[in-house]
């Protein structure tokens, strides 16, 4: 069997493999977009309110107050959690890209081998086809050239 036939299923899975894991990189992309606008809406989210409870005046009684720092610790807690949930999206984004770009790389090196061997494959039967030609030729001009000496 000729190199090029025996190296391209391995080409194949090397690509389908690197369009596999392009798939992965681009939906852990989407998670950290996601997650980056929710982090946004929280932390707009939280400016209205602390700018609203503000142009509200006036005074604030005990309980309101203690409500007022207690949503917004809650709402901070909720923002920091969320912070730890991106930077982790992000990893894990990162660590799909690497693995993508190594599996890519590698599917167009086995690409670039099975060209290689196929063009090698068309010289040696280029060069076959050449030297059974000439051999034709050869013979036919041995073969005339017989027939004329007698």
């Amino acid at each position: 069997m000729m190199k090029s036939k025996r190296f391209e299923p391995i080409r194949e899975i090397a690509a389908n493999s690197a369009k596999d894991l392009s798939r992965a990189m681009a939906e852990a992309g989407r998670k950290v977009t996601d997650l980056e606008r929710q982090l946004q809406q929280l932390q707009t989210y939280r400016d209205e309110y602390v700018r609203n409870s503000m142009q509200s005046g006036g005074a604030i009684d005990a309980v309101k107050l203690q409500n007022y720092r207690s949503f917004l610790e809650r709402l901070g807690e909720a923002m920091r959690q969320h912070e730890k949930s991106l930077a982790a999206a992000r990893a894990e984004f990162e660590k799909r890209r690497l693995l993508w770009s190594e599996k890519r790389i590698e599917a167009e090196s086995l690409g670039r081998a099975v060209d290689r061997f196929k063009k090698e494959e068309r010289r040696a039967a280029d060069a076959r086809e050449q030297r059974d030609g000439d051999e034709t030729a050869m013979r036919v001009a041995l073969m005339l050239r017989g027939d004329s000496s007698e």
